[in-house]
């Protein structure tokens, strides 16, 4: 019965590996957390415990790394404690899904013939390969990677470029796996820390990032206004004094002295508390509110600002998938330029999961949002020449829509500009969650991001995963960048192929384990060595 406690501390152990509670996390706890739970795993003899190991490890992770959950239900859900709690512990199972994926391995690893006579080092390559598989395939709202710890020692992170955070998981999951026999008192994987031995070895051969000498600059101002979530669905609901409240901060703060000419000033996501279409401005029926192109006038600097985006085809009183959260980008001379519409939406922020009820629940919960999908991905082009995409809020977050966003767009982006509102979350550590796994973005795709957020936290994530100055949650402030961005953007071998190249290093390696495993218990060959590699 030890496992009851095994399962929930190994959870809690991999939590503290991220931003939590108090600090931005220990990398090594996550390693060290994995095999806890691997090994608790092995220990039990029947699968609906080890099931139930399997929830309690999600539920301390749930409890520990996603505290801010039954948090943010209380405070803007108005739920009592306990109810709050709850239902955020039925989150609990669809939290670090790659155990069930292990799950399914160890039931019917017995039942695949020549599995049971294959070497421990086959066993963890393998393995690992399922586990990334799984973690990487499997959709997630705010996926939470073995590999993302990694971004703690983002100096040493040369191979982003080419097998994104998959590859980091990867080589973790394979250590972990390949070490696990020694928490069972058995001989470890050689082969697996040689591989990890070799992979991190191989990070003083890669070359790391390097700026372009040739570069030109934009001095971009972020608006960090600090906007508290009451006031800002007051504003959106049409109160007057959340309204003018709301105008006057962003004017002041976009207005505020700086010695530099301002090329591009930026709002977070849905920082406009009122509807917009874009539909209208484009055909020139309609023009961007007089308070942009005064803004404009005075500072003489393009905006990119979140809103909302009303479908003119649809009633303005019909709020069912008629609206997008979308970013529009409003030219030097107060014209409109191009607008993004988000594309990913968060279930029960900004639409329900249920599908075709989701009509009808809208005539039932007028209260809840039903966001339409954006499917365009427009790049957006600033007066000094420079491009950029926009993705908002937890779009940043996966990889692969990224690499979408990036290579489905009619030019190459040069920069990233997120815009996000996390004042939902308080202040808890999902801000720092949030930025700490966006880095993954700039490593990757070798471009710079631009962070943009209502409440904090504001900073800018340079191609090497090192940070600008943050605006902190709570902070009221602007932030002045002098970005510098290359004359040709970067295209990356994972932006381009994906995963496409760490499969090819799997089957490379698969074939090679395998021949040499075959070689070893072929007739009158010693086993002695195989059951070690």
């Amino acid at each position: 019965m030890i496992y009851l406690i095994l399962a929930p501390l190994s959870g809690a152990l991999y939590a503290f590996a991220f931003p939590n509670f108090a600090f931005e996390g220990f990398a090594l706890l996550s390693p060290l957390a994995l095999i806890l739970m691997a090994a608790t795993l092995e220990k039990i003899p029947t699968t609906k415990k080890r099931i139930l190991a399997v929830l309690l490890h999600q539920t301390g992770f749930n409890l520990t790394g996603f505290y801010w959950v039954p948090a943010t239900l209380q405070e803007f859900g108005g739920l009592p404690p306990a109810v709050a709690q709850i239902i955020a512990l039925f989150l609990a199972p669809v939290l670090n899904p790659q155990w069930w994926g292990w799950l399914l391995w160890m039931h019917y690893r017995a039942r695949i013939p020549g599995v049971a006579q294959w070497s421990v080092g086959m066993h963890a390559f393998f393995g690992a390969v399922i586990l990334t598989l799984v973690e990487t395939i499997l959709p997630q709202q705010f996926p939470v990677f073995a590999g993302h710890v990694w971004m703690h020692f983002h100096t040493w992170l040369n191979f982003a470029p080419y097998g994104g955070v998959s590859a980091y998981s990867f080589f973790t999951w394979w250590l972990v796996l390949g070490f696990l026999p020694l928490a069972l008192r058995r001989p470890p994987a050689w082969s697996a820390l040689a591989g990890v031995v070799i992979f991190v070895g191989a990070h003083f051969i890669v070359p790391g990032w390097a700026p372009s000498t040739e570069n030109q600059g934009l001095n971009i101002r972020v608006v960090q206004a600090n906007v508290g979530n009451f006031m800002k669905m007051e504003s959106e609901a049409g109160d007057e004094s959340a309204v003018g409240g709301v105008i006057k901060r962003y004017e002041e703060l976009t207005l505020k002295e700086n010695p530099q000419i301002l090329d591009l000033v930026i709002w977070p996501e849905t920082a406009y508390p009122f509807s917009m279409s874009s539909p209208a401005f484009a055909s020139k029926q309609e023009a961007p509110a007089n308070l942009f192109r005064d803004l404009i006038a005075r500072t003489g600097a393009e905006m990119l600002i979140g809103g909302y985006d009303h479908d003119v085809e649809s009633q303005w009183s019909d709020r069912f998938e008629t609206e997008y959260n979308a970013a529009f980008h409003i030219g030097a001379m107060g014209e409109f330029k191009e607008v993004y519409r988000k594309h990913i939406l968060i279930p029960f922020g900004e639409t329900m999961p249920f599908g075709p009820l989701n009509r009808t629940l809208s005539n039932l919960i007028p209260a809840a949002s039903f966001f339409a999908r954006g499917t365009k991905t427009p790049v957006f082009t600033t007066k000094r020449g420079p491009k950029f995409v926009a993705p908002i809020c937890y779009e940043i977050l996966q990889s692969s829509f990224m690499a979408k966003l990036l290579n489905e767009a009619p030019s190459s982006p040069d920069f990233i500009i997120n815009l996000t509102n996390d004042s939902w979350y308080g202040a808890t550590a999902e801000p720092f969650q949030h930025l700490f796994l966006a880095k993954w973005r700039a490593l990757e795709f070798r471009r710079p991001i631009v962070r943009s957020t209502n409440t904090g936290i504001t900073t800018v994530i340079y191609p090497d995963g090192t940070e600008g100055r943050r605006l902190l949650t709570g902070e009221q402030d602007v932030l002045d960048i002098r970005l510098e961005v290359p004359t040709i953007a970067p295209v990356t071998v994972y932006q381009r192929w994906g995963m496409l190249p760490l499969t090819v290093l799997w089957m490379v390696l698969s074939v090679g384990f395998t021949a040499f495993w075959w070689w070893k218990i072929r007739p009158g060959a010693g086993r002695a060595n195989v059951r070690l590699l």
